[in-house]
C-alpha cells in the first residue's frame, strides 16, 4: 500500500507542470510519454531564449567570459533537444508490458527528476537573463546552472535507456 501512496505522490506532483499527466498507466504511456516530452522542449526552448540574453548582454557589456558560458549553454540545450528527438517513443517494450508497478513506479521517478530538475535551470535562467541586462551588476556564475542542465540531461538518458533506447543508434 506504500508503495501505491508513493507512486501517486509523485504522480501528482509531476501533475503540477503536466495536467495530462496520468502516471503511465498502460492505456496512457504513449500520452504521457508525449506530454513530458513535449514539456522538456518547451523548457529547453525557455532555457535557450534566456541563455542567449545572457549572451547578448555579455557582449554588449564586454564580458567575454560570461558570453562563452552562455554559448556552452546554448550547445548543451540544442545537444539536449536532439536527444529528446531522437529518443524511443511509442508502445511500452516488452519489459515494461507487464506493467509491475516497480516499474511504472521507475518511470515516474525519472519523469519527476527530470522536471524538478529541468524546472530548476528555467527558473535559474530566468533569474540571470533578468539580472544581466543591468550592465552595471556582474550575474553570477553560470556554472551552477550548466551542472544542473547536465544532471538532468543524463537523466532523460537514464530513462530513455529504461524506456528501450535510441533509434537510429
Amino acid at each position: 500500500m506504500v508503495e501505491l501512496v508513493t507512486g501517486v505522490t509523485l504522480a501528482a506532483r509531476i501533475v503540477v507542470f503536466i495536467a495530462s499527466y496520468r502516471g503511465h498507466k498502460a492505456e496512457s504511456h504513449k500520452e504521457d510519454d508525449r506530454a513530458v516530452r513535449t514539456w522538456i522542449m518547451e523548457t529547453l526552448n525557455g532555457i535557450r531564449e534566456n541563455s542567449t540574453n545572457i549572451m547578448t548582454n555579455a557582449y554588449r557589456g564586454n564580458d567575454s567570459n560570461l558570453e562563452q558560458e552562455a554559448k556552452d549553454i546554448i550547445t548543451t540545450v540544442d545537444q539536449f533537444k536532439n536527444e529528446v528527438n531522437m529518443a524511443v517513443t511509442g508502445n511500452i517494450q516488452p519489459r515494461l508490458s507487464k506493467k509491475t508497478s516497480a516499474d511504472l513506479a521507475s518511470l515516474v521517478e525519472f519523469d519527476l527528476k527530470i522536471i524538478e530538475q529541468l524546472n530548476e535551470v528555467s527558473e535559474m535562467s530566468l533569474e540571470i537573463a533578468d539580472n544581466s541586462s543591468n550592465l552595471g551588476s556582474r550575474p553570477r556564475n553560470l556554472s551552477e546552472m550548466k551542472k544542473n542542465l547536465t544532471k538532468c540531461r543524463n537523466y532523460f538518458r537514464e530513462r530513455t535507456k529504461f524506456i528501450g533506447g535510441v533509434k537510429n543508434v
